[in-house]
């Protein structure tokens, strides 16, 4: 009995099939790789801008309380040091939102977006008294540094540079204290931002 004569082709269907495959599976991992390096860089371009706003709500309650709290003889020197030697974060009871960390009564972000900051009020270099004791708030003018946290450890600092630009003028009359249930409101002194940088 004679044998049928051997197909040359036999299994390159298999063979091109499996390379087929292979190419597949190549691309369907790079896919994977890919979806999950976008999805990782926008986590963290989230968690870097939840810690930037929290900078800039830092510095935005840190100008409100320099509003309140300028002294018509010694500036803001009872919130800076001398050569800015000490850099003490504002806290309870000045700022009590300044170190809330998050899910803490005083802190003002909610609880799932993680973010907490911290504001320390820093002297500017040009001032006169820069390096003076007691009085070394001499031009009116502070730096605020705050630093904001968000989520997976992110970290943004800003500075802004502001000015006192004169006290308000005084009401003609004086004014009968508001009734009972309504708190005092204390004079502010306008405020003008100068200057602003990222730091990190």
């Amino acid at each position: 009995m004679t044998r049928p004569p051997r197909d040359r082709q036999r299994g390159n269907s298999m063979l091109l099939a499996l390379i087929v495959m292979s190419a597949l599976a190549t691309l369907g991992s790079l896919t994977v790789v890919s979806v999950q390096s976008s999805f990782k860089t926008s986590t963290n371009d989230r968690a870097q801008a939840v810690a930037m706003y929290a900078a800039e709500s830092g510095g935005a309650a840190a100008m409100d309380f320099l509003r309140n709290r300028f002294d018509a003889i010694n500036g803001w020197s009872a919130f800076v040091h001398p050569s800015n030697t000490a850099l003490v974060p504002l806290a309870s009871p000045e700022l009590p939102s300044s170190g809330a960390l998050p899910e803490s009564p005083d802190n003002l972000f909610s609880a799932d977006q993680n973010a907490w900051f911290s504001v320390t009020i820093l002297n500017n270099r040009s001032d006169p008294s820069f390096a003076a004791g007691g009085t070394n708030d001499g031009d009116g003018q502070v730096i605020i540094q705050s630093t904001g946290h968000g989520p997976q450890g992110s970290v943004a600092i800003i500075e802004w540079e502001v000015s006192r630009v004169g006290l308000q003028p005084s009401p003609p009359a004086p004014v009968p204290p508001p009734p009972p249930p309504w708190p005092a409101i204390a004079p502010t002194v306008p405020l003008v931002l100068v200057g602003w940088r990222i730091v990190l």
